[in-house]
């Protein structure tokens, strides 16, 4: 059956001009989850995408409906509706039994492979037209059979939300200790107002108990910050060689977690491996927030990735953590920020202004153990429920075609996501 017998494109979504509602970005829309993480409040005006709770959202422009961006809205507060970019196509369910099933319709690859070759325009600029997606014919599935469809694969994606809030959690903790220590100095400052210990006995002692003429705590020192971290260290990697690779499209803007690497022959770019932070240095990526912690790569496993990395490792003692809590830093990012250059819409940060960025450092080493003894369980928190929710996502994807033609029967698909969720 067509398509539009179960969904409407770009429907009808009454807004009130002026107001300010919930706004989605191209760069809040995911690759390989169903739950979008963020939104913005903006005024809606009378341009952009429009939508509600339940819809799908899919990119129409080159490279971002190549890449996989889409999601399925959810959790919009109020009346549930909410606008955003142009350059999204709005799938609604003419049911809303149907709304799960339309969003894995479209994460079907024979749907994304038929909206790509009905992409027109210039190089580079190429978009799908909404109307063209129109003449896709779909599984002519009953209702009911698309409804537990949408249900069983959901289970996946309910788990991979989850450990994303999980990791949300985990993040927030560690990024509150880093600047509550290195940062507002809070246990320095609890000590000179003698209030009481919040810290164990061991760490608390490791703490200055007084702020110095230059509102630091005692005895710490002013460093830059490639005394504590390596930026864009020297690795070795033979052109020519396969390698894990990382684009710009892989960084997320929220959360340390990539995408899966695919394979390339390594011919350029920035060169890393686990424990190391990829920055993005071009805007918009760097203000949009693109940055990750690298892991899953393997012991001396050298990965590759786009140039305009700039790769950050943590010097001992610190932990390796510390250069990503560092690289999501306010302070950090705004100091990159002010430090780029180049002409309008292709400007850069230089490694050289990230290493001269001033880090008030503790004179007692232990102390970055201490922090370490924190954040690595956090960090290897994180990676666990990133590992778990790729696999999560390959199951889910595995079993989408094969639910759709009929090759796997639901009770047999249900006993797998069992097995995983």
């Amino acid at each position: 059956m067509k398509v539009t017998e179960i969904v409407a494109f770009n429907p009808t979504t009454p807004l009130e001009k002026g107001k300010e509602l919930p706004f989605i970005e191209m760069a809040a829309l995911p690759i390989s989850e169903r739950d979008i993480p963020t939104f913005q409040y903006r005024v809606a005006g009378g341009s952009g995408s429009k939508f509600r709770n339940g819809d799908t959202l899919l990119a129409k422009i080159t490279p971002c409906l190549e890449n996989g961006k889409g999601g399925q809205v959810r959790g919009l507060p109020g009346d549930g509706v909410g606008h955003g970019s142009t350059e999204f196509i709005v799938m609604r369910a003419r049911e809303r039994s149907d709304e799960q099933f339309v969003y894995y319709l479209s994460r079907l690859p024979e749907f994304r492979k038929f909206a790509i070759q009905q992409m027109t325009g210039t190089s580079g600029r190429q978009r799908v037209n909404w109307q063209s997606l129109t003449n896709f014919d779909v599984a002519d599935l009953d209702g009911e059979l698309r409804e537990s469809i949408g249900a069983t694969l959901g289970v996946l994606d309910d788990k991979i939300e989850l450990n994303r809030r999980m990791n949300e959690t985990l993040e927030a903790m560690a990024r509150a200790i880093f600047k509550d220590w290195f940062i507002d100095f809070g246990p320095t400052r609890a000590k000179a107002e003698g209030r009481a210990p919040y810290l164990a006995p061991d760490v608390w002692d490791l703490f200055a108990g007084t702020l110095d003429g230059e509102h630091k705590p005692a005895r710490w020192l002013v460093r830059p910050a490639s005394d504590l971290f390596e930026f864009n260290r020297r690795e070795s990697l033979r052109k020519g060689s396969e390698a894990p690779y990382l684009d710009m499209a892989a960084l997320p803007t929220i959360g340390p977690v990539p995408d899966a690497p695919s394979i390339r022959e390594y011919k350029s770019g920035s060169k890393f491996r686990d424990g190391d932070t990829l920055f993005a240095r071009i805007t918009p990526c760097l203000e949009n927030g693109k940055t990750a912690y690298v892991f899953g790569l393997g012991d001396e496993v050298i990965g590759a990735g786009s140039t305009e990395f700039i790769v950050i490792r943590s010097r001992p003692p610190l932990p390796l953590p510390a250069s990503y809590v560092l690289a999501r830093d306010p302070g950090f990012r705004a100091h990159a920020e002010r430090s780029m250059t180049g002409t309008s819409g292709r400007q850069r940060v230089n490694a050289e202004a990230l290493r001269q960025y001033p880090i008030v450092a503790p004179s007692d080493s232990r102390l970055w153990k201490a922090l370490g003894d924190l954040i690595d369980p956090m960090m290897g928190g994180i990676i666990a429920n990133a590992l778990e929710s790729r696999t999560l996502a390959r199951t889910r994807d595995l079993l989408l075609p094969k639910l759709l033609t009929g090759e796997i029967r639901l009770r047999d698909a249900e006993k797998a996501v069992e097995a995983v969720a």
